[in-house]
């Protein structure tokens, strides 16, 4: 190839790159790769059905395909989340709450820790306590649990 005007793409080039995006698809986290596939295989079809199409040509319409997907796909998305069967799934303080623990560092000042297996978490509460005393969990701020007298 001695100037960019011996340059194709064909069909199979397009497929390929629908192959390379639904791996990526699988391999990255997100779903923007899926709608870049889709992109590529609508792609393909076409210069299958066209195939005098120029590589610049093709290029532009494949972009214009992305973009369109993409906001598609964002849109969808959006009309249709995903819904976890465990709407706690991934807050794991939350599973903590309406349980009472003992106290294992001092709360002074509405801060100390207290021990849920082998994790120590940081509580906060509006009083003080010593250690050995109960609280009972009644909520959850980032990673520090709520906590009141038991």
């Amino acid at each position: 190839m001695e100037n960019l005007s011996d340059f194709t793409l064909n069909h199979w080039t397009w497929f390929i790159l629908l192959l390379g995006f639904l791996g990526l698809e699988m391999a990255v986290p997100g779903v923007i790769f899926l709608w870049l596939a889709l992109s590529a295989a609508a792609m393909g079809v076409f210069i299958f059905a066209v195939p005098d199409v120029s590589w610049e040509v093709q290029c532009v319409i494949y972009t214009i395909l992305s973009i369109i997907s993409v906001l598609l796909g964002k849109r969808y998305v959006k009309m249709k989340p995903v819904v976890s069967d465990d709407e706690n799934l991934n807050k794991r303080g939350t599973q903590y709450i309406d349980h009472t623990y003992v106290i294992s560092k001092d709360l002074i000042n509405g801060e100390g820790k207290i021990r849920i297996g082998d994790t120590l978490w940081q509580v906060r509460g509006t009083f003080d306590a010593a250690i050995g005393d109960k609280v009972k969990v009644v909520g959850v701020d980032g990673t520090v649990l709520i906590v009141e007298k038991a």
